[in-house]
């Protein structure tokens, strides 16, 4: 038996005319029950969410300072807001967040609690539609554990305290797959254009959402209208997608001359993702020194000038955009071994327990907030289970097709360009539907010995091993060194100094933290000799890395210090 197939809820008696046992008049109906019980799942969601909130609202110095992708989009919002809607070039990331930041900054202004409150709030009710969902493929159980699985995942809670794409992807995604669910069984072209117009509203947020839509195709195929009809519903989702991305296609065109369906950053992301020094998750290639690569704007600025130097012409960003395409292509067909070894990288990445960062650690972060230290459910207890599930429910492919389609989706961005756990995380709620039916599987075949169960019991203990396999990715000298910036923005500079040698310890030769370093002991007023120190080891870093500003920019400082 398939796990947690939807089924009656409550065994019928046999009789219809029997007499209901004493007191039974005074039980709530099992629909009433359902419904209370997914009311006390959403309150338990949205105070553990506002409870996070308030915690860093009052301790961590990000929430009032966001740095990388929340401080890009937080600027760019800011930009929209106050009037600026084309801005200049092609988008350098998707448009969706920074436009609908822009929509709230309008109403109560760049105020960057109400940005997160908002997250809260979505993240609450994304364990509703998860309930929903699940409730529509398999039982009651399945979908009551689901939804509190999602409640309690320390993920979604930690990202929802950004200022990130992700938290709207991952109920914009969920709408998706709803909306798949009911498609596939329907013939209303309305249906189906709605389909594509909220795939085309996703891949805005982040373009790898378009490989959904050949899925969808292929889903297709099942479908039990006859074939004139097929064509004309898909056409109608094409439709869908098309309507959402021509103005952006269109203002691309109008403001940088240049075709760019979305945004130009595929390529670079690619080649990230392929070369000699990729390592399957974000890595800043070797040719590249990497402090002059954290911020999507430099990176992209970057990336362009290496491009056009190689090249000897300036360049469109699609055809910077291209050329990196082709940078990693040809690393791919020098070295098809790597390759494939990568790939294999790639895969255990994905479904490994350790939340690959680049913004923010989940680990550095937790000291801001109580809510992060509770023992909450981790992408190492979902992950075997529901492989567990997906395995066990694949004879329904059919059916819970659009729920793999957005897994799969995940999985390819991953295997094709890095893994993130910000990119993976959209694909969570469908993962935690399938742990949810594999804990039901496992409860039912235990309770009827069920032999069955055994054979599930070790293949689970395999994929256990698995995603718990060590694959050294972690490294927290950039977390520390950018909650070091914070503090020092902040003019905390005690803490900043210290954040700073955390992020040392760790990475001795990281240059931007030697020369933050350098500039918090000189700021702080009471660290003289460690600060003229800091900046002449600064010097002969940058001397001997051929970095001829932090050079110069030492001797100014050492001039300053020594004069006075």
């Amino acid at each position: 038996m398939e796990p947690g197939v939807k089924a009656t809820d409550s065994p019928a008696t046999g009789d219809p005319g029997a007499t209901a046992p004493a007191g039974a008049a005074l039980e709530r109906p099992p629909e009433q029950q359902e419904w209370l019980a997914i009311a006390g799942i959403w309150f338990v969601a949205i105070m553990l969410r506002l409870f996070h909130l308030l915690a860093i609202r009052q301790h961590d110095p990000f929430f009032f300072q966001p740095a990388v992708d929340p401080r890009f989009y937080h600027e760019w919002a800011t930009r929209i807001a106050a009037g600026d809607w084309l801005g200049s070039g092609v988008f350098l990331q998707g448009p969706l967040y920074p436009y609908l930041l822009s929509l709230l900054y309008r109403v109560t202004g760049p105020d960057l609690f109400w940005p997160r409150f908002v997250n809260a709030v979505m993240g609450s009710l994304a364990c509703v539609l998860v309930w929903w969902i699940a409730r529509s493929l398999f039982d009651r159980r399945v979908a009551l554990l689901a939804a509190a699985l999602v409640a309690l995942h320390g993920m979604f809670i930690f990202y929802e305290g950004s200022l990130l794409i992700a938290n709207v992807l991952i109920p914009l995604n969920l709408l998706v797959v709803a909306c798949a669910l009911k498609a596939q069984n329907s013939e209303r072209r309305a249906l189906w254009f709605a389909l594509g117009a909220l795939i085309g509203l996703s891949a805005l947020g982040r373009p790898n959402m378009l490989l959904f839509a050949p899925l969808i195709a292929i889903a297709l195929v099942w479908h039990r209208a006859e074939a004139m009809r097929r064509v004309a519903l898909l056409a109608c989702l094409v439709a869908g997608v098309a309507l959402v991305l021509a103005p952006g296609l269109m203002r691309n065109r109008a403001v940088a001359d240049d075709w760019v369906l979305v945004s130009a950053s595929a390529g670079m992301n690619f080649f990230n993702g392929n070369n000699a020094d990729a390592n399957g998750s974000h890595n800043v290639p070797s040719i590249f020194d990497r402090a002059q690569a954290d911020h999507p704007a430099e990176q992209n600025a970057i990336y362009r000038a290496y491009a056009e130097e190689r090249l000897s012409r300036s360049l469109r960003p699609s055809e910077v955009s291209d050329y990196w395409f082709d940078r990693g292509l040809d690393w791919v067909k020098a070295h098809p071994g790597d390759w494939l070894a990568l790939m294999a990288r790639k895969f255990l990445l994905f479904v490994n327990h350790y939340e690959i960062w680049n913004n923010r650690s989940y680990e550095v972060s937790s000291q801001f907030s109580w809510v992060l230290r509770l023992p909450l459910v981790s992408f190492g207890f979902i992950a075997p289970l529901a492989v567990l599930g997906m395995v066990l429910a694949a004879s329904r492919y059919r059916e819970l097709w659009p729920l793999y389609g957005v897994v799969a989706v995940a999985l390819a961005t991953g295997l094709i360009f890095f893994v993130l756990s910000r990119y993976r995380v959209p694909a969570v709620p469908a993962l935690i539907i399938f742990a949810a039916a594999a804990l039901v599987w496992l409860y039912d075949a235990l309770r009827a010995r069920r032999r069955e169960f055994y054979f599930a019991l070790a293949s689970l203990v395999v994929f256990i091993g698995v995603s718990s396999l060590d694959l050294h990715v972690q490294d927290l000298s950039v977390a520390y060194y950018n909650l070091g910036n914070r503090y020092r923005l902040a003019h905390d500079h005690e803490r900043a100094i210290e954040q700073y040698r955390r992020s040392l310890e760790i990475n001795s030769s990281y240059i931007s933290a030697h020369n933050n370093l350098a500039l918090s002991l000189e700021l702080s007023g009471r660290h003289r000799e460690e600060a003229i120190e800091a900046w002449r080891y600064l010097g002969e870093l940058g001397r001997a890395r051929g970095l001829t500003h932090y050079v110069e920019r030492a001797e100014r400082h050492l001039s300053a210090l020594e004069g006075s």
